[in-house]
């Protein structure tokens, strides 16, 4: 939905044609992991090519920019804040989950993080309780 919404906007604030449909069409999409964004985003060229060859140019270039940002910003923050885990090492999580065993990897990563990151923070705040209680 969040890349969806913010093709759309972007569209409309760089004159695109089609920006609703094809940002309805590309939050819809998104929804199939890995190839759906670009199975929208080559619809929504094919349409903007039907109006000018210029301005789906301008469009494949948006869409480019606007998804790394929303797959290294906006897609670690929200994941990270529904999890309890810092949108750097979810980040981190699918880029090596990714390069080690590909999409099952990428798909793996984040929750054996994140179950490991609340391990390790449980056992800091058990040693620091202990600590604590002993200088009493």
């Amino acid at each position: 939905m969040i890349l969806g919404t913010l093709t759309a906007m972007g569209m409309m604030l760089l004159g695109l044609p089609y920006a609703a449909t094809i940002g309805i069409l590309i939050a819809f999409t998104a929804l199939i992991p890995v190839v759906g964004a670009y199975i929208g985003v080559t619809i929504g060229t094919i349409l903007i090519l039907t109006q000018s060859f210029s301005q789906a140019v301008v469009f494949l270039v948006f869409v480019i920019l606007l998804q790394q940002f929303e797959g290294n910003v906006i897609y670690p923050r929200v994941v990270g804040g529904s999890i309890g885990l810092p949108s750097m090492w979810v980040l981190l999580a699918i880029t090596i989950g990714g390069a080690l065993a590909g999409l099952v990897g990428m798909l793996m990563a984040v929750p054996t993080l994140a179950s490991l990151y609340q391990i390790i923070k449980d056992h800091v705040y058990q040693k620091q309780t202990q600590k604590a209680s002993q200088e009493k």
